[in-house]
């Protein structure tokens, strides 16, 4: 049983010793950078001034998208660390926290290194109280899943909410270059027809490429964001049998409207500042073949999926989905629903709680 698995509800063990380093840097005065434009080092930055009183601010935001380069005191990272005086601590807001601790080491940083993991900050107790009041259908896919490592990372999940310890993450994270490809789990033929829904600014397909030694029929990259899109194409510049769309992927097709300028947090909205085609990949001819769904869509992956149904049924393509908040257990159950063949594997990589991934998979296309 699952609920046997989980740690007792304590008090935020971050939110408390985030508290000692705001008490820290009030003190002493240190300058921080803050490496994160997107959703998360936008409330860290919002935590900071809260707890300080609206007294801190960070001397630097970097990020590693080109696109927000030089907007909002954003600056690239090679202008970081050619900094002849940096600050004397970087708090690290991505849930790719691991990938970008590497980078910083790898150029040589001498300051602390801060892992912020704000969703982690929150009240506990009340987020608990969300998955408390679903916990039956959480348990009847913890029934589902197919093997034991993705027991372990449910158990690891829920516990991080219950204590906002982040070693229990820790113990079930995966290596996050390979989120939504995992090549334990996802078995890559040389005619893999793959379908890449946010696509961003081409990190997945490039790792893809890697991982199929480049072997593979088509890629098709969808991208709503234009200024995400821009830099995509440069990334993906002459590469063969790849297709990019700036669309938005949703269960319908037609018009619809996003929030622009946010990363990888660029979000549907119908208070969006921008203008986009939605489409429903079922309406897509060269989707057919389609073998592997990569879904990425901050909280549409399911809207995702039913614009989908069709060729779900029909080709039973091997999926990567987040799948956080409610999705956690809605995306499983809809999986099983239309292909109960499949069978669903949970994994978590990095150091948010926005990093569930639910993979599907029919038996004869794994190589567990």
């Amino acid at each position: 049983m699952l609920k046997e698995n989980l740690v007792p509800l304590t008090k935020n063990k971050m939110a408390a010793d985030m508290q000692k380093v705001v008490k820290r840097l009030l003190a002493t005065g240190e300058a921080f950078a803050i490496w994160g434009a997107g959703n998360t080092g936008r409330s860290a930055r919002e935590y900071l001034k809260e707890c300080s009183g609206g007294y801190l601010a960070p001397k630097y935001i970097v990020d590693n998208n080109p696109s927000l380069w030089n907007k909002g005191r954003v600056i690239a990272p090679s202008q970081f660390f050619g900094l002849e005086n940096p600050p004397a601590i970087l708090f690290i807001c991505s849930y790719v926290a691991d990938q970008i601790a590497q980078q910083v080491k790898r150029a040589g940083y001498a300051g602390e290194v801060v892992i912020f993991s704000t969703l982690l900050l929150l009240d506990n107790q009340k987020r608990w109280e969300f998955y408390e009041k679903n916990m039956p259908a959480i348990e009847t896919v913890y029934d589902m899943l197919a093997d034991d490592k993705s027991k372990k990372t449910l158990e690891g999940f829920l516990n991080s909410i219950r204590s906002g310890d982040v070693t229990y993450l820790e113990k079930i994270n995966g290596d996050s270059s390979e989120k939504l490809l995992d090549p334990l789990i996802l078995q890559y033929t040389e005619g893999e027809v793959f379908a890449d829904i946010g696509a961003f600014t081409g990190d997945t397909i490039l790792k893809f490429l890697e991982l199929t030694g480049g072997k593979y029929k088509r890629i098709t990259g969808f991208e709503m964001d234009s200024q995400n899109y821009s830099i995509l194409r440069q990334t993906i510049e002459e590469k063969e049998n790849i297709s990019l769309k700036n669309v938005a992927v949703g269960d319908r097709s037609g018009q619809t409207c996003y929030i622009s300028g946010h990363s990888e947090s660029s979000v549907l909205s119908e208070q969006g500042d921008c203008g986009i085609e939605m489409i429903a990949l079922d309406d897509l001819p060269e989707m057919r073949d389609v073998s592997f769904m990569k879904v990425s869509a901050n909280g549409m992956d399911l809207k995702v999926l039913k614009g989908a149904e069709r060729l779900i049924r029909e080709n039973a393509p091997k999926l990567a989905i987040y799948a956080s908040g409610e999705l956690l257990w809605k995306i499983p159950q809809y999986i099983k629903e239309i292909v109960p063949g499949y069978e669903l594997y949970y994994r978590h990589y990095g150091y948010g709680q926005q990093a569930m991934i639910c993979y599907a998979v029919l038996p004869a296309k794994k190589s567990i």
